[in-house]
């Protein structure tokens, strides 16, 4: 039976590194499985929504429904996406058949550490407006069923395996 294992964090935490860790071990023992990151969702979809909360939130209920497709179509999905909503979280539990969610938690000072993408700095100096954790609002989960922590980038796969673990699928 296929799964949904949504992986959600803020922008910087790991989430992307840790999902494709849990894809690559997921797809070699099933080749039923995909992998479905929020920022190439938006691409794909061909970016037209904004990145304030309205629009987050609708993409991340896009993510939903084809989670919820390709979970019914009997196909693996490892999803990571900030989706940072109740609103969503709930919708997943509710609707998507074996639905299980981490939570990839990273410290603030260190998410503005790593910054890749600038987003952080940028907020900060009030350059840019619905950065997600500085001034954008979340909603922590709070049923999921893992929450790992990544404010240290070591040990990725004891954080892989401690999935895979969850989800019964070690091997």
């Amino acid at each position: 039976m296929a799964k949904a294992i949504w992986i959600t964090g803020l922008s910087g935490s790991g989430k992307t590194t840790i999902g494709k860790g849990v894809y690559d071990k997921l797809k070699r023992k099933d080749s039923n499985t995909v992998f479905l990151d929020g920022d190439s969702f938006r691409e794909i979809l061909g970016n037209d929504l904004r990145h304030n909360q309205q629009d987050r939130l609708e993409n991340a209920k896009r993510i939903h429904r084809m989670c919820k497709f390709l979970v019914s179509e009997n196909i693996n999905v490892v999803c990571t996406t900030m989706s940072l909503y109740k609103e969503v979280h709930d919708l997943n539990r509710k609707e998507i058949n074996n639905y299980i969610e981490i939570f990839i938690e990273c410290s603030m000072e260190e998410l503005i550490r790593r910054d890749q993408k600038e987003l952080y700095s940028k907020a900060l100096k009030g350059k840019l407006d619905d950065i997600v954790g500085i001034n954008a609002p979340f909603d922590k989960p709070l049923n999921c069923e893992l929450i790992i922590d990544n404010t240290q980038l070591n040990d990725l796969d004891t954080k892989v395996y401690k999935i895979l673990e969850l989800i019964g699928d070690i091997k």
